[in-house]
């Protein structure tokens, strides 16, 4: 990564476990995707109602060449994110999936960049290259 990772915390003390954890996920996704910039996570407790716990809200922020990707997950959904690991891996794995999405979109326009199929090597229009000799 081009930067240094930025991890914040709102609502709860700083862990050194969390954020240790955060930075492993963020190495696989470089092993995955090399051309991270820069990555900001925060993690957030809000407290929602007397029958449940703290939930952990966490936010990604991942620059990359061209632009950015932006994953937020939403404790309300799933009640699992009272624990802030499983937070953190719902969030990195929605991270992945986008970083997935976005290699395979410039896989693809990369090859439609390519070399054209009415062309043969070095840049011969096909008609000149298989014309037999009478």
């Amino acid at each position: 990564m081009q930067s240094a990772l930025q991890v914040r915390f709102h609502g709860i003390d700083p862990s050194a476990a969390v954020e240790t954890a955060i930075r492993e996920h963020v190495k696989k996704l470089e092993q995955f995707y090399d051309r991270l910039i820069s990555c900001d996570v925060s993690v957030e407790s809000r407290h929602q109602h007397h029958r449940q716990g703290n939930l952990f809200t966490v936010h990604i922020r991942l620059a990359v060449p061209g632009g950015e990707i932006v994953v937020a997950r939403d404790p309300e959904r799933d009640p699992r994110h009272e624990d802030a690991y499983i937070a953190l891996n719902d969030a990195f794995r929605a991270a992945r999936r986008q970083l997935e999405d976005l290699a395979g979109k410039r896989q693809d326009k990369s090859k439609r960049h390519g070399a054209r199929p009415d062309r043969k090597s070095k840049g011969e229009p096909a008609a000149a290259q298989d014309q037999q000799p009478d």
